[in-house]
């Protein structure tokens, strides 16, 4: 275990208050590091435009963190011994958050994260410093199984997997929920982060009969798989997990994510006024579309202003025992600490068509 000694950043009010977001920038994963700057950043825009925190500005400081765990530990390390950071955002891959989450809460700063393997709950990691700012998908995952049961009433399920533990997380809640309708899952197909070929993965799912393909793969591994869905006519319901439903599936799959149903964390069309004024001015600020993380470090800024308000300080200690209370209503709702360290559990089950995803139903 790495130890980190360093002491609580207490800067004055009339000083910046310094606050770090690590997220990829470089990589498979850069299109998200794209939304959670854009959702942060534009929340620290508003918030120092309206006047700051108690009269002091955020200051932004943001790291590529690669998606890679090594390299998020260099990020934090970084962000508590030379920027003093009050709160770390990020990172917002989960592989990244298990391996650097212990070195926020050995400096006891808080570390507010978008990353959704329910291996980051409280009751695992027993972080008193570690926030998730968006549904775990233990919530969507769970969701997008009674979606297949209920609705689209399959009962011979396959699922596609990737390998790290953003994704065997997910296939641990998925097995659990199938048990609890007395399903069983037909087949499940393994890939590899980075892997470009699936004919024996897909060409087994479709030889044992499946009735839905559930997808539960990261980004990139996700077009690898629709593209060769439709290219081997495997003609069942897709429905996959919240990967499946973002601009980094769409845009790498291209027509062949017509139709694909995903359970979301976040979606553009939404029609509540909160979520349309979000995504009018993430229009007018970037030039394009939100799409999921940027609501939650969008959210999660507008957390930490209350939070530091709510404290009367920027000790990040104090901090931390206020996001343990505090409330806020923002672009996902209701936002409040719950015993899993989870602000929200809001998600959208939607099907892409072609432009848009259009909302199915919205959960809660």
């Amino acid at each position: 275990m790495v130890t980190v000694t360093v002491a609580a950043a207490k800067p004055s009010w009339s000083t910046p208050i310094k606050i770090v977001l690590s997220a990829p920038f470089t990589g498979s994963g850069s299109i998200l590091g794209t939304y959670c700057k854009g959702g942060a950043q534009l929340a620290v825009d508003e918030i120092n435009a309206a006047g700051g925190v108690n009269g002091a500005k955020l200051d932004l400081i943001t790291y590529d963190d690669q998606a890679n765990a090594s390299t998020a530990a260099t990020v934090v390390r970084r962000a508590l011994d030379s920027d003093k950071a009050v709160a770390i955002f990020g990172p917002n891959m989960s592989a990244a958050v298990l391996g650097v989450h212990a070195l926020a809460q050995q400096a006891k700063v808080p570390m507010l994260v978008g990353a959704t393997s329910p291996s980051l709950r409280y009751d695992t990691t027993h972080n008193d410093y570690l926030f998730r700012l968006r549904a775990d998908d233990g919530v969507k995952v769970a969701q997008q199984v009674k979606y297949i049961v209920e609705i689209l009433k399959a009962k011979k399920p396959g699922i596609i997997l990737g390998s790290d533990d953003y994704c065997t997380s997910a296939l641990a809640v998925a097995k659990q929920a199938f048990e609890k309708y007395g399903i069983k899952i037909v087949d499940i197909e393994s890939m590899k982060e980075g892997d470009k070929d699936v004919t024996a993965q897909v060409t087994k799912l479709k030889n044992a009969g499946i009735d839905v393909l559930v997808g539960l793969t990261h980004e990139p591994e996700a077009a690898v798989v629709m593209l060769k869905v439709r290219q081997l006519k495997l003609a069942v319901p897709i429905v996959g997990f919240s990967a499946w439903g973002v601009p980094a599936f769409t845009d790498l799959a291209g027509d062949a994510a017509i139709g694909v149903i995903s359970v979301q964390g976040f979606n553009p069309a939404d029609t509540d006024p909160t979520v349309k004024k979000f995504v009018d001015a993430y229009k007018a600020k970037w030039g394009m579309e939100p799409s999921d993380p940027a609501q939650c470090y969008y959210d999660g800024v507008y957390l930490l202003k209350k939070a530091i308000e709510t404290a009367g300080s920027t000790d990040p200690v104090k901090i931390d025992e206020a996001l343990k209370t505090v409330e806020y209503t923002g672009v996902q709702g209701l936002m409040k600490c719950d015993a899993l360290h989870n602000f929200t559990n809001i998600c959208y089950i939607s099907q892409f068509n072609g432009k848009t995803w259009k909302v199915i139903s919205k959960i809660p």
